[in-house]
């Protein structure tokens, strides 16, 4: 029995721990490509969260030890982590709460306000959790946009970027280059090529945000063209965030390589009939 077909027996109404996209939202997203929303996600909903993800990884931890023995337990946790088959992608597969979490209803109207669109399904949800730096498992991510890794037909979609815990700007948060929503389609990041090197006028164009903290339960928001990057986690504790895409009802599946999707019997060209990308929203 799938998480789909099980997720009736563990549903829970989290609305109350879930905040309001409000007017002046909508509109600084259009205008920047981005809004940061604090207070969007309870902290006892961001604690749960990490529990379940402390589950399904194997890491429970939340910094870097002292003693050398934990932190090998450290290292080898995460080393195991990273030969999961999807890696830290699609929880929802595996844990019917993260399926009900990922699929309640006022995440899908949040992004529904945001996309000004009527209907809204869930596509992705991948943890973001960035090793302490003494780990020496900390990484960056150039810039880039996530339109290019999404399996679907058109930009009508949006990232839900939510800090788990309070976020230093030496732990790595996001920036993201102001109005560059704008701009055209342009590379993969981490396969050679740098987006400074290959579009400079987006650099020239638009300004990135500066570097700034991010507020455990700030909810992040993106559009699928905003370019953004991160940098190394510099602290001894771990950068426990989450995101999650949510798109257009009619979105189209283009049969790209997702680790979302891999293996769902999903047909290139038809819409996402399958139980795991449910529509959360829809104002009929």
């Amino acid at each position: 029995m799938s998480v789909a077909e099980t997720l009736d027996r563990v549903y829970e109404d989290l609305s109350p721990h879930i905040g309001d996209v409000l007017p002046e939202h909508v509109e600084a997203f259009w205008r920047d490509g981005f809004v940061q929303i604090d207070n969007f996600v309870s902290d006892e909903l961001c604690d749960r969260v990490v529990e379940h993800f402390g589950d399904w990884t194997g890491i429970r931890f939340k910094s870097w030890p002292s003693d050398p023995a934990e932190q090998a337990k450290f290292k080898a946790a995460y080393e195991e982590a990273k030969k999961k088959p999807r890696w830290f992608f699609a929880i929802r597969q595996d844990d019917p709460w993260m399926f009900n979490y990922v699929t309640q209803r006022k995440f899908g109207e949040a992004v529904a306000k945001l996309l000004k669109l009527p209907s809204i399904k869930v596509l992705t949800e991948t943890l973001h959790a960035k090793m302490p730096g003494p780990s020496g498992q900390s990484s960056s991510f150039d810039w880039h946009q996530d339109f290019t890794y999404l399996p679907i037909d058109r930009a009508q979609a949006a990232q839900t970027w939510v800090a788990l815990v309070d976020i230093t700007p030496d732990m790595g948060p996001m920036q993201h280059l102001i109005g560059s929503h704008r701009s055209m389609p342009g590379i993969r990041s981490g396969f050679g090529e740098l987006a400074e090197d290959v579009f400079p006028e987006l650099f020239e164009e638009y300004q990135a945000t500066p570097l700034h903290g991010v507020p455990k339960g700030a909810g992040v928001f993106h559009h699928c063209m905003t370019w953004h990057a991160s940098a190394p986690n510099q602290t001894d504790r771990v950068r426990w965030a989450m995101s999650s895409y949510r798109m257009s009802a009619k979105a189209i599946y283009t049969g790209a390589d997702n680790l979302n999707t891999n293996g769902l019997g999903l047909k290139p060209n038809k819409m996402f009939d399958h139980p795991n990308f449910p529509t959360t929203y829809s104002e009929e």
